[in-house]
């Protein structure tokens, strides 16, 4: 089926920086994707504390998401940020159940359904993340393992309508998949472009069987796991990934900018 699926190239800055190097970084980036003619999303995913000033220096040319974002409005959860604190920064979206947040801070498939909800619901973007350990892989269990964490947080959603997690413009979805070996996270072991092409190939499967193929086919697909300027064209050439969950090499503005340039 022909798509129009945009590319998008997500940084992820994790827990780095402090206010003054976020706030130049952000700047720097923010000028020189302003001065090109742009075929692909481009955004940053930030530390909460930093989401405020950012949100004041994107130039309408970086989407802003946060790193997290808990399913309830509002409550007793200290330390929580919630999505109408994000959407009223002019937060975009965020990711969900990053593969740390799952192996460090105990994040279900459930608890991650939640939060897709909350923000879809919110009309903001949710970047689910999804991915096998080495263990799984080994054992042949990866559509085993890729299609129950996206099924059971669909469920958990509690978003029964298609519509909705395409959102108003069918060319910006507010659902994305960003598929991440967690084998290859931080590790610098990246996943040959054949693994991921596989894996994002078995969500797009699923994604026909849960949907439909015409919702699969406007559903972005991201890789995330050691992604560099050396490799990414590589897996952007695969013909079911759709951008790219970048972390180490999004923290140096011109390094960002290249791996950028090189996907548009």
């Amino acid at each position: 089926m022909q798509t129009t699926r945009k590319k998008i190239i997500i940084g992820n800055w994790k827990m780095f920086k402090d206010a003054t190097s976020a706030s130049a970084d952000f700047s720097n980036f923010s000028n020189l994707i302003a001065n090109q003619d742009l075929n692909i999303e481009v955004g940053i995913a930030a530390p909460s504390v930093f989401l405020s000033e950012l949100s004041r220096r994107t130039q309408n040319v970086v989407t802003l998401f946060a790193q997290n974002a808990h399913w309830a409005n509002d409550g007793a959860f200290t330390g929580e940020i919630s999505v109408p604190m994000l959407k009223s920064l002019r937060v975009m979206g965020s990711l969900v159940a990053h593969s740390e947040r799952r192996q460090m801070f105990g994040e279900t498939n459930a608890s991650s359904g939640a939060r897709v909800g909350a923000l879809i619901r919110a009309g903001m973007k949710a970047v689910l993340c999804i991915g096998e350990t080495l263990e799984q892989r080994e054992k042949g269990k990866l559509r085993e393992v890729l299609t129950t964490q996206l099924e059971e947080a669909f469920i958990a959603s509690e978003i029964r309508s298609v519509s909705e997690f395409l959102g108003s413009d069918p060319k910006n979805p507010l659902l994305s998949i960003a598929y991440e070996p967690v084998w290859a996270i931080g590790t610098g072991k990246a996943a040959t472009s054949v693994e991921a092409q596989e894996a994002h190939a078995i969500i797009r499967e699923f994604l026909s069987s849960y949907f439909d193929k015409e919702t699969s086919s406007k559903l972005q697909i991201l890789y995330g796991g050691s992604v560099k300027l050396n490799n990414v064209h590589e897996y952007m050439s695969c013909p079911d990934i759709d951008g790219a969950l970048v972390g180490g090499a999004s923290l140096n503005p011109k390094d960002f900018y290249d791996l950028c340039m090189k996907c548009n």
